[in-house]
């Protein structure tokens, strides 16, 4: 009898990026330059205007009407989408995860992007949307219509991301331009994507893990921050607390990115995730990754996922150490593992948390 010797396959995440309106267009054109190495991402745009037409040869191209906009209508918006609605069921159909990119407050993106994220949610893939709400000087309407569209969304997405813009302008002291920070919102929104890309890919062996920590969490937020030097984690991730208008007080769970050059040590990443349990608390599940880059020489770059911030969670200052000593069902955990191509690679770990 001929025996045959089976090879277990490792499935690889299958992400998929929409990018919805002419803010989230743009959002996916930085996307595509800063992700370009990631041949395991779909990009596509939709639009109601001409902006998904600069994206041409890096995303599927969705045009919605007759290319003059919703006029600011969401109601309009998402009528029109039932042209191409079952385009947008066969991009999704089969993704493990779905990123929805939109700028709230116009037409398009508020009308169409709660109904792709729940057409995604409906076919089964984890939902995350990055989206940015407009200034406050834009009007009443355009304010009310964002708030509108967000609301909507924190009911068909399992995480949301929210770049105000607002706070982009104080972080700028006042003195930034109009397209500054419209570029530092793609900026963030990118950041956002590369967040959840590399601690969603970085262990299979963990994606169950972080995928359900992400389910249902609602409110979210993306910090990064980079520092250099012996208490380099610590200070990267008091420059990216630092950097937020948000006030966090809790969270359901955290995922953690540490990227770091040839001296990259357990102490910086240890010295990183501390911080981040001064500013959420006890309560929250954390999920840590890491990966040396030769590029970042003697620095090393950290970037924080908070899933479901706000929620209940005991304080915790920065002095307390990681691991701590008790029975392990009682505490929540740290997952750590390391990314595809580390200098050394090590299995994951499950570490008690005190």
């Amino acid at each position: 009898m001929m025996k045959l010797s089976v090879k277990n396959s490792v499935k690889r995440l299958d992400v998929r990026v929409v990018g919805i309106g002419g803010a989230g267009c743009s959002s996916l054109s930085r996307v595509a330059e800063t992700l370009s190495s990631s041949g395991d991402m779909s990009l596509l745009a939709i639009d109601t205007g001409s902006a998904a037409h600069a994206l041409i040869g890096t995303a599927t191209t969705l045009s919605l009407g007759n290319g003059f906009g919703s006029g600011g209508d969401p109601v309009a918006a998402a009528k029109l989408l039932r042209e191409v609605e079952a385009d947008v069921e066969s991009f999704v159909i089969g993704a493990d995860v779905v990123i929805v990119l939109a700028g709230l407050g116009r037409g398009t993106g508020s009308g169409i992007s709660p109904l792709i994220a729940e057409i995604a949610l409906n076919a089964g893939a984890l939902v995350i949307a990055a989206v940015n709400m407009p200034f406050e000087f834009e009007g009443r309407f355009r304010n009310q219509s964002a708030n509108n569209a967000h609301d909507r969304l924190m009911s068909t997405a399992d995480a949301v991301v929210t770049v105000n813009n607002n706070d982009l302008s104080k972080l700028a002291g006042g003195n930034g331009s109009l397209n500054g920070a419209f570029q530092e919102a793609d900026r963030q929104i990118a950041d956002t994507v590369y967040a959840f890309t590399t601690a969603l890919t970085a262990s299979s062996d963990r994606f169950v893990a972080v995928q359900l920590s992400l389910r249902g969490a609602g409110d979210s937020l993306v910090l990064s921050g980079s520092a250099e030097g012996v208490h380099a984690g610590r200070t990267a991730m008091v420059n990216a607390f630092g950097r937020t208008e948000i006030r966090v007080t809790g969270a359901k769970s955290a995922v953690i990115h540490v990227e770091g050059g040839i001296g990259l040590s357990l102490g910086q990443v240890a010295e990183a995730v501390t911080a981040v349990r001064g500013q959420i608390g006890r309560g929250a599940d954390v999920h840590v990754s890491s990966d040396r880059r030769v590029d970042l020489g003697q620095g090393i770059r950290v970037t924080v996922v908070l899933a479901g911030i706000g929620a209940d969670s005991n304080s915790l200052d920065s002095t307390t150490p990681i691991i701590g000593l008790g029975k392990r069902e009682d505490r929540p955990s740290v997952s750590i593992f390391d990314t595809a191509a580390p200098v050394r690679k090590r299995g994951p770990m499950l570490l008690p948390i005190g």
